[in-house]
């Protein structure tokens, strides 16, 4: 009898053992899962968020406004070139297809070899104009988004904000128009661009 009763004393103490582990641990658990929300909370008040629409940004910003005008008259200059040594190329070639049965056999082959050449100088010009217009094209961007992003440093170094994006239509499913920082970006923007000017 006393030997069951010290097996008994023993398995009681496991279980009041065990009992303890578990209260403790569960109180452990909703410590822990208390300070998860409260640090999500404090993250969620230090992480504000606001956005740029790039579509008004490009509508109102002077400066964009203007280098966009500039490649599209540098793009329209390419294409009346392309166009002009089009014209020169089939004008030549209608020539020579017309003088093609009085020329000797000499003539023919050199009047082939100027029709390949200028074919060959129009395609080359036309592909040193695709890639000038191209990094033109690169150059603008960046240089338009090196002035954001620098003004977007200036705007915000009171850290009021830890992410701002910049919304383009059909990139977000939505937008809290509060957040849209938008025109004080492009009023900045603007003002910066005409202090420069001066």
């Amino acid at each position: 009898m006393k030997n069951i009763l010290l097996v008994l004393n023993i398995i009681l103490l496991l279980l009041v053992g065990y009992l303890y582990y578990l209260y403790f641990s569960k109180n452990n658990k909703l410590v822990s899962d208390r300070q998860k929300a409260a640090s999500v909370t404090n993250l969620n008040e230090k992480s504000k968020v606001a956005y740029i629409d790039l579509d008004s940004l490009q509508n109102n910003y002077t400066y964009y406004k203007k280098i966009k005008a500039d490649f599209e008259r540098k793009q329209s200059e390419a294409n009346d070139e392309i166009t002009a040594m089009q014209k020169r190329y089939q004008n030549r070639a209608m020539q020579l297809q017309q003088k093609a049965s009085s020329m000797n056999q000499k003539e023919q082959e050199e009047a082939m070899q100027e029709i390949q050449k200028m074919q060959q100088d129009l395609q080359a010009r036309k592909q040193n104009i695709d890639n000038d217009l191209y990094n033109y094209n690169s150059k603008m961007k960046e240089d338009i988004l090196t002035r954001i992003q620098s003004f977007l440093k200036d705007y915000n170094r009171d850290g009021k904000y830890s992410y701002i994006f910049s919304y383009e239509p059909g990139f977000m499913f939505y937008k809290d128009s509060t957040l849209n920082i938008t025109p004080d970006v492009i009023t900045g923007l603007n003002k910066l661009d005409s202090e420069n000017k001066k």
